[in-house]
């Protein structure tokens, strides 16, 4: 892009770092604000008002040495100086200025949401850095009741966010009144320390001078992790609930699509800048379909690599939305800035409405779609729509209808996915890329012809050949685990060893390779197109020089406590076998599905046996009515495209940033292997036992995360498999679980083909505490357990006598099943306890026995399989 839109993307974007760096984080001086702030505030009754953007201004003359030399240079791109373009939105007098400026208003909604003075007292300017971000999910409702009238008001919130650097605990709302600071002292305390580590960070920031497109990436990654907690607006009539960096991203997108646009319509005036009737805008989306193909189909008759095949697929299906998008970005003209959405396979772009971004669209569509038909034979398509727009459809309480809008749009384009005219029919290259002696079918796919080169690479072994895209998958799934950064180049660099980089580049255009050393670069910098930090693990302390990019989930590797446990032991049969184990210890590999099934058996106590059955856990599961929730959880005059920004932000960050951490550091489900994870779903595989305990811990962090709000919540599914079992067919029965508990009503979890609302499910998990005790006091036999199935099934069988109006009298045996119950517990309940002590304990297990039987149904059954597959 040219210097001129990049100096405007990036000048919006910190337009409002003041409120951030202010005069006691920064140290500005008097002299400082007395020489400077007739030249950037506006004066309102006689006296200067937004300090913040002055305090912008010091920012970038203060921090000159840490900031690119562009920035403070005259001369840098056309029109006004970087510093005054950044900072004088308040107080704008030339067209670029007010770009800035009208950009700054359309993103709060053009008026920031305000309450009523006068029944609500306004948080006074001292005591603006005392106000916490709201949780913009405390007052989601999807009720028919919700109110759509006066807005909400601070006081209303009993959730507020922490003032601390993205990691998996500061996501989370604590109570307001624990989490503000009680005075002014602990206020500015929280600032400064909050401050003193974005600088530490904005120090060491790679590409400063050599790639400045890439440093503010960045830059963009850093302000995510550091503002992304700080409120937007602090002080006033206003709701605190959307973020600093979200407010700034969506400035910096309209800022940069209004430049472009009046630029091309030769309009770079004041007058034209403040029109808010024309449709200066494309929204661009983007929608990834035919994820579960790309991710599970096709593993033909191997299951050598499943677990790197799988790893990288899963991967790849995120790279590929992002160097989507980006690719778009690129050939408009804009920095990455301009993508405003970007999670599970979808992105959302904020253009200018020309006919070069028209022209790149179909250009882009094209190119991106003909590799993906190429690669996939049409399974896997990347839909792009787009709408126009105008500023005023941006304001509070018009904004809604271009949210419906962009919605529709993406929604008729699934069904204009491919182009029928160019495609339709068989794909007629197919048959001619085979050659049956050097090309014959990948082993891996199924599907696509292999390549020679491909058989001879270190990543596949033992299989002759595969197909380029096979191998790199498996490429990207060996380094995912063993290397913390990716850096994305241009294709036709050639600086990078061959066998250390795809075979089939993304589109044509991005080649990527993987590295754990921070001062390693293998290209040039300015052949460097992303150079991102993919570790998961994001603690409140950690630095990263680099972009840091959440899409890389927990894998469970081999630690040296494996090579002795029992359940491995156990499923170690040959001297090969054991040898492969002690190398996976020693170089930290991933572990096998294999052995992952092997971990939900049980060491009895004694440590020399074992219980349990070895089986996989699948739990998918995703956020209900997320679409509902976006477009319809907020009165219509709240729903603003910052709030929609900063409500998408998080969401993700429950699925990227907190259960990669809880995998990690919770002992009882290091095993846990993310499939994918972000957005507002998770694709998860473990231990059978693990899993299904997983699924209610999450369930209540996610309640906890979304301030106990009951309109939000998730739904699950989980199947049991054993390890050997396709990958496709592990995915199919998860989702088909996953829509039998949506079809039944959403917020509830399927397990052994039952469905129960997550309530039922934790006192199903009580019952089950109970049925534990009873086999350890010897109160019930297992042979008594397997019978309760019979019961359970007469009992349901029972119940749908009373909706017939005429019973066979064959049928009526089904009501025999309380004396067959009675009958048995005789015999089998409480046979080493003797006289009053053993009628005791026999009563009282069949009342309890009959009351659950009629109260949960089937759904006892899930406390009773867990509880006898756990003791086989």
């Amino acid at each position: 892009m040219d210097n001129t839109t990049l100096k405007i993307a990036i000048a919006a974007f910190m337009h409002d770092i003041g409120k951030f760096a202010d005069k006691s984080t920064l140290k500005i001086t008097g002299q400082y604000l007395d020489d400077n702030v007739g030249t950037y505030l506006p004066v309102k009754k006689g006296r200067y008002s937004h300090y913040h953007a002055v305090y912008t201004a010091a920012f970038i003359e203060y921090l000159q040495a840490d900031l690119p030399e562009a920035f403070n240079r005259p001369g840098w791109g056309d029109g006004d100086a970087f510093i005054n373009l950044a900072a004088r939105h308040h107080d704008p007098e030339t067209p670029m200025q007010w770009i800035i400026t009208v950009a700054d208003r359309i993103g709060s909604g053009w008026d920031r949401d305000k309450f009523d003075e006068a029944t609500h007292d306004a948080v006074a300017w001292q005591d603006y850095k005392k106000t916490r971000l709201v949780p913009i999910f405390e007052k989601l409702s999807v009720s028919k009741d919700k109110p759509q009238g006066q807005p909400d008001v601070p006081d209303d919130y009993a959730y507020a966010y922490p003032l601390k650097p993205l990691c998996a605990t500061a996501i989370f709302p604590g109570l307001k009144n624990k989490t503000e600071p009680g005075d002014k002292r602990t206020a500015n305390e929280d600032y400064q320390l909050l401050f003193d580590g974005f600088i530490s960070n904005l120090k060491a920031l790679r590409h400063r001078e050599d790639n400045l497109l890439l440093w503010f990436e960045h830059f963009d990654s850093l302000m995510m992790r550091y503002t992304g907690c700080i409120p937007a607006a602090r002080a006033g009539q206003v709701i605190p609930d959307v973020s600093l960096y979200d407010h700034s991203k969506i400035t910096s997108a309209l800022a940069t699509a209004m430049f472009l646009y009046h630029r091309d319509q030769n309009s770079l005036t004041i007058k034209d800048i403040q029109n808010e009737t024309d449709k200066k805008f494309l929204i661009i989306n983007g929608d990834f379909q035919g994820i579960q193909n790309f991710i599970f189909g096709g593993y033909g008759d191997t299951r050598k690599f499943r677990s790197k095949i799988l790893r990288g697929r899963s991967f790849a299906v995120s790279l590929l939305s992002e160097l989507a998008a980006d690719m778009l970005c690129r050939d408009i003209g804009l920095a990455f800035s301009s993508v405003i959405l970007n999670a599970a396979g979808k992105f959302t772009i904020l253009a200018p409405n020309t006919e070069q971004t028209k022209r790149s669209i179909i250009e882009v569509k094209k190119a991106i779609n003909d590799w993906l038909i190429r690669i996939s034979y049409g399974e896997t398509v990347i839909n792009i729509s787009h709408i126009e727009a105008s500023c005023g459809d941006f304001t509070s309480g018009k904004f809604i209808t271009l949210w419906d809008d962009i919605n529709a749009a993406m929604g008729e384009k699934k069904f204009d996915s491919i182009d029928l005219d160019q495609y339709g029919g068989a794909y007629k290259a197919y048959l001619a890329a085979f050659k049956n002696t050097d090309h014959p079918l990948c082993p891996i796919c199924g599907k696509r012809p292999s390549a020679v080169p491909s058989g001879r690479q270190s990543y596949i072994k033992d299989i002759g050949a595969s197909c380029n895209l096979c191998r790199d998958h498996i490429f990207m799934g060996t380094h995912l685990v063993k290397k913390n950064r990716l850096i994305v180049f241009h294709a036709d660099t050639a600086a990078v060893n061959p066998d250390q980089m795809l075979h089939e580049p993304i589109f044509g255009k991005y080649q990527i390779t993987f590295t754990d050393d921070a001062q390693k670069i293998p290209a040039l910098p300015e052949d460097i197109v992303k150079y991102w930090n993919l570790s998961p693990d994001l603690e409140a302390d950690s630095k990263s020089d680099v972009a840091v990019k959440l899409i890389n989930g927990y894998v469970p590797k081999y630690g040296p406590e494996d090579e002795l446990d029992l359940r491995i032991q156990s499923c170690i049969h040959t001297d090969e076998e054991k040898n492969d184990l002690t190398m996976q210890i020693n170089s930290q590999d991933p572990k096998t599905l294999n052995h992952i099934a092997c971990m939900a058996r049980t060491v009895l106590s004694g440590g020399t046996s074992l219980s349990g059955i070895e089986a996989l856990g699948i739990l998918k599961a995703d956020v209900d009515r997320l679409g509902l929730l976006m477009a319809c959880g907020l009165p219509d005059h709240r729903i603003t495209l910052s709030r929609m920004a900063t409500l998408s932000r998080q969401f993700d960050a429950f699925f990227s940033v907190y259960l990669p951490h809880f995998l990690k550091t919770t002992p009882e489900f290091r095993d846990v292997y993310t499939v994918f994870a972000g957005g507002d779903d998770m694709f998860l595989i473990g231990p059978w036992n693990r899993i299904i305990d997983l699924s209610i811990q999450l369930r209540d962090s996610f309640s906890d995360y979304v301030c106990k709000n009951t309109d939000i919540h998730f739904s699950a599914g989980i199947t049991l498999h054993k390890a050997h079992t396709p990958i496709d067919a592990l995915a199919r029965a998860a989702e088909d679980a996953l829509e039998t508990s949506k079809s039944s009503g959403r917020d509830r979890l399927t397990l052994f083909s039952e469905t129960a609302p997550w309530d039922r499910i934790l006192q199903l998990t009580s019952i089950g505490q109970t049925f534990e005790n009873w086999l350890d006091q010897q109160w019930i036999s297992r042979v008594m357990f397997y019978r309760l199935n019979e019961f359970i099934d007469m009992a349901a069988k029972e119940k749908q006598l009373g909706t017939q109006r005429e019973i066979p009298m064959a049928d009526m045996a089904c009501t025999k099943w309380r004396a067959l119950l009675a009958y048995n517990a005789e015999r089998n309940i409480a046979s080493r306890y003797k006289d009053e002590e053993r009628r005791k304990i026999v009563t009282h297990v069949t009342e309890q026995l009959t009351h659950w039987i009629q109260d949960f149904g089937g759904t006892l059954r899930i406390p009773l399989w867990t509880v006898l597959y756990n003791r086989r």
